[in-house]
């Protein structure tokens, strides 16, 4: 066991990605790779324990018992061959389609990847316009005709020829491009988008869950308040650090010709950038929708979601922020001493059941 002020880390690698597990103990810990890129998993505040356990992946399932949703997620993430959140949305996605986190995680999971496949589509249309845009050409008729219609692609291979020619470029490298391009963005869209993506509308819902749980803090007299209020700024501080990374992001995609032009050496930037601002939302998902099913209950479930928040909030890496916010988080744990959830009962091993489909419901409402 680390205290949670040795355990701060350093980068985002090794604050491990958050995991949506189903079984209430492990519901949101994080996996990352150990020394010799063995996956581990890293358990907070156990028994009102001030630290975080570190359990080899492959042990997980002996040292917790564990929903058969779990179970399988597990087997799909020790298969895989990363662990970026992006991986990890995918085992969670895959997993949640068969049914074992019941009929809302499937029907949730369903509609994130239709809305991966439409911004998928959105993003590549996009940015064809934006290089047909950059040298002097329209593209209204390629949407008119519609960009998956025979005469759409016609259109398409026509103007983008000619934009390659005026870029310097071959038609192929062009395309290559662009594809690459939104391979980076396909999560985060562009600032002119109709339709904003995933990481876009994330950053939305965390604005929302900031000042909710900032009024929240301020009106509550409750020992949670303090706990309330260092969610928020820790939430603050997330969003200023992701603003300022999809700041960076829309004026390369503003300045779309010298982007192209110079692709070879802005692909690492850009790849960068897109890859930081994926870890600094990781695991915010779960908690905004956990603090929106809270507001409209009692007081005391309200207390117990910033407890549940508080638990498995996602700290920023010391290399983000000067805060240190893991002694901050030291500091109101032995301040604030509680009686946690009996997310299991120890004697016989099973599971709090009702906690189990709760976060289920919220896995849901997070995908």
């Amino acid at each position: 066991m680390r205290s949670l002020t040795n355990f701060a880390p350093s980068t985002f690698e090794d604050r491990g990605a958050a995991v949506a597990f189903t079984t209430p103990v492990l519901a949101q810990t994080r996996v990352r790779k150990d020394s010799r890129e063995q996956l581990e998993v890293l358990v907070p505040n156990l028994s009102e324990g001030r630290g975080v356990y570190v359990v080899p992946w492959k042990a997980l399932p002996l040292a917790f018992p564990m929903t058969v949703h779990d179970r399988m997620l597990h087997d799909l993430i020790a298969k895989a061959d990363g662990c970026s959140p992006d991986d990890i949305r995918k085992a969670v996605l895959q997993s949640a389609r068969c049914g074992l986190a019941g009929n809302h995680a499937v029907e949730a999971a369903e509609a994130a990847l239709r809305d991966d496949d439409e911004q998928r589509l959105l993003i590549n249309y996009q940015l064809i316009v934006e290089a047909l845009k950059a040298v002097g050409l329209e593209s209204t008729e390629i949407l008119r005709a519609g960009l998956a219609s025979v005469e759409g692609q016609r259109l398409t291979r026509d103007l983008m020829s000619k934009a390659a020619h005026s870029l310097a470029l071959e038609p192929t490298e062009l395309y290559s491009r662009i594809a690459e391009l939104a391979v980076y963005v396909e999560s985060i869209g562009v600032l002119t988008s109709p339709k904003p993506a995933r990481l876009r509308r994330l950053m939305r819902d965390l604005q929302g869950f900031r000042e909710s749980m900032t009024d929240w803090a301020t009106d509550n007299v409750s020992e949670a308040a303090p706990i309330g209020g260092f969610c928020a700024e820790v939430a603050e501080h997330t969003i200023n650090h992701a603003r300022t990374v999809m700041k960076q992001l829309d004026q390369s995609v503003a300045s779309f010709e010298t982007l192209i032009r110079q692709w070879d050496t802005k692909r690492l930037l850009v790849r960068k950038a897109a890859t930081r601002l994926s870890w600094l939302l990781d695991g915010w998902e779960y908690l905004i929708a956990l603090w929106a099913d809270s507001v409209t209950k009692s007081r005391h479930e309200q207390d117990l979601a910033v407890h549940d928040i508080f638990r498995v909030i996602p700290l920023l890496p010391k290399d983000e922020t000067r805060l240190d916010q893991a002694m901050a988080a030291e500091k109101l744990l032995q301040a604030n001493r509680r009686s946690v959830r009996a997310y299991v009962d120890w004697r016989s091993g099973q599971l709090d059941v009702d906690l189990v489909m709760r976060i289920e419901t919220l896995k849901g409402k997070a995908a």
